[in-house]
């Protein structure tokens, strides 16, 4: 028997649901999602094809954290400097 879930336009069914393929299929047809559990525990997920969903990231910021660049004891240069550096290896254009 399958429940209702809670988020909007999901079903919540057992694995054994998957031997009526059918019934499934109609579900998902329609436009529903279906988490399909295993002893009440979520192992698949079933979605209409061609649903796209934004990428999930566990952290608010970058995963990789802040940047730590190294002191290399290097002079400071100035923008000048840099562009005409980056003009020499093709970096911009003219």
């Amino acid at each position: 028997m399958s429940r209702d879930s809670d988020t909007p336009g999901t079903v919540t069914v057992p694995l054994r649901e998957l031997n009526q393929p059918s019934r499934i299929a109609e579900r998902v047809e329609g436009g529903m999602v279906v988490i399909v559990t295993k002893n009440g525990q979520p192992i698949m997920r079933i979605e209409p094809y061609g649903q796209q969903h934004a990428p999930v990231y566990p952290f608010r910021t970058d995963p990789m954290g802040p940047i730590e660049l190294p002191d290399l004891d290097l002079p400071a240069l100035t923008d000048d400097e840099i562009e005409d550096t980056l003009r020499r290896m093709g970096g911009l254009d003219d």
